[in-house]
């Protein structure tokens, strides 16, 4: 992918106010289910920078909802006038054809719409912003982990990239109020015990917000709920580290004064000069590793557990001939990360190793640049790759090359159209990988999934598009979000199972999908 891969023209940013792309969701446990519908928006930024945007409500208030008439037009353009010209045609077919089951790349009749089918979510908000916040994380919270209880409550941090460099901002969010919605189309009278309970209430932004020289291209959280950090990687080439802890308390404590010393960055990495990048990742330990767009990477140590000093290495990891565009450290051994690049390669390395070399390298891991990848935290032996030509691959680390040297993906799918821009495993389940690409698709896998010959002809015979010829659908794939304009990010709740969050220029959408 371009080095400037998280870089925005100022006129393509998203402005609170302006109306949010539809949904699109398929599921993969039968035909597919379909999800998009146009929103409203209702902003409910409580005591916090009122600019960042707000949460969009899509039905506005039941009183409006009532007021809109919808008419039909035959194809004449004369309006229908419901009884009067009833059609003759069954209600079942009627409602068939009203009601068809879309597959990206299929193309829309005039007058057609795309609409949510909220069945297909345990749970779907959305998110407006003022400036594109084209990388976020997740923060951990003592809220529990293994929760499922609705309404949920979520606390992420974000940066910006605005037109001009000194309006940027980290965004520290709390996200309350999250109810579920899978029953949103249902009316009272058909919904059972269970779901009558659901609330129709809007969900609460709340935000912090620091000052942030340049724009946002990455940030990343340390998560630890005794001594929270976050890193963002600048435009300008430095690297910052945040102490969060303050910013955190004074959610809980409204009307709290965060101190000035809070407002500003703990330590600036300076090792990479100039040269800005995209890469970086915490260890479980509070080590940090950045790659920039020259090939190298730099180790910054954390010299206690307090998070009051740390020590920037002056001497780079040095193997990649072009940017470094992701870095992850491994879930099995502390002293190993592996790292990807616009070279086409995989790289695996050794902090200890004193000549600064990669350990293990797959030179031609993609015929594009490589620039995603996510370590399994559950079957530590996985590592996959997003390219910048639309593929994903799993490579198998005990079967990292053959008898000849040649390494060889364990799988391997070009769903995507676009390039892979985020690419992460689930944490609770070792064979479920979200994928995001550059086509507005995000789409979940379980390669757990193997059909024998009679179940991939039934499926192979479910899979029609809306020109009635059959698609190839890999039976990998569960289930396609859409409705976000390019993007960027996306991450698995650490503490919340199934639940996801992703961002885009049109903002953030923040869900749970029946299939996960």
């Amino acid at each position: 992918m371009s080095k400037r891969q998280n870089t925005v023209d100022s006129s393509s940013s998203t402005v609170a106010g302006v109306e949010q792309p539809k949904y699109v969701a398929m599921t993969g446990e039968s035909n597919g289910k379909q999800a998009a519908k146009r929103t409203g928006k209702t902003a409910m930024d409580v005591d916090g920078d009122a600019e960042m945007g707000g949460f969009e409500d899509a039905y506005e208030d039941e009183i409006e909802e009532e007021e809109v008439v919808e008419r039909e037009e035959d194809s004449d353009g004369i309006e229908m006038e419901g009884e009067e010209e009833e059609d003759d045609e069954d209600e079942e077919v009627v409602a068939e054809k009203k009601h068809r089951v879309y597959l990206p790349g299929d193309i829309l009749g005039e007058g057609e719409t795309l609409q949510v089918d909220n069945t297909a979510y345990h749970m779907l908000h959305s998110m407006s912003v003022q400036w594109p916040c084209l990388s976020f994380d997740f923060v951990a919270d003592n809220l529990g982990t293994g929760r499922t209880a609705f309404p949920h409550t979520m606390y992420a941090i974000a940066g910006t990239q605005a037109d001009q460099a000194y309006r940027n901002q980290v965004v520290l969010m709390k996200w309350s109020q999250l109810h579920r919605t899978i029953n949103d189309d249902k009316d009272d009278d058909d919904k059972g015990d269970d779901d009558i309970n659901d609330l129709d209430e809007d969900p609460i932004l709340e935000t912090k917000t620091m000052r942030h020289q340049g724009g946002v291209n990455r940030i990343r959280v340390l998560q630890s709920t005794q001594s929270p950090l976050a890193a963002t990687w600048a435009d300008t080439g430095k690297v910052h580290i945040w102490d969060i802890q303050r910013h955190l308390d004074a959610f809980e404590t409204p009307g709290t004064q965060i101190p000035q010393s809070a407002m500003q960055p703990l330590f600036t990495v300076a090792s990479h000069g100039s040269t800005e990048g995209y890469a970086m990742d915490w260890s479980l330990d509070g080590r940090l590793l950045t790659g920039d767009c020259g090939g190298n990477i730099y180790l910054t140590t954390r010299r206690n557990n307090s998070g009051a000093a740390f020590v920037a290495d002056r001497s780079a990891f040095r193997g990649h001939t072009s940017s470094v565009e992701d870095i992850q450290w491994s879930p099995e051994e502390a002293s190993v990360f592996a790292s990807c690049s616009a070279d086409q390669s995989i790289k695996i390395w050794d902090v200890r190793t004193k000549s600064r070399r990669f350990a293990l390298d797959v030179p031609g891991a993609h015929d594009s640049d490589v620039n995603v990848i996510s370590w399994n935290r559950r079957s530590r032996y996985l590592l996959a790759s997003g390219s910048d030509n639309g593929d994903f691959k799993v490579w198998d680390m005990r079967k990292w090359s053959d008898p000849n040297g040649r390494s060889t993906p364990a799988a391997c799918f070009a769903w995507h159209k676009k390039a892979v821009t985020s690419i992460e495993w689930c944490p609770t389940d070792e064979s479920v990988l979200a994928v995001s690409g550059a086509d507005d698709q995000l789409t979940l896998w379980d390669l757990a999934v193997e059909l024998d010959a009679e179940e991939e002809a039934r499926h192979r015979d479910a899979m029609v598009g809306s020109d009635g010829a059959k698609r190839e659908v890999p039976a990998q794939l569960l289930f396609i979000h859409q409705g976000q304009n390019v993007i960027k990010e996306l991450h698995w709740h650490p503490q919340i199972p199934g639940m996801l969050a992703s961002t885009a220029l049109s903002g953030f959408n923040m869900f749970k999908t029946i299939s996960v």
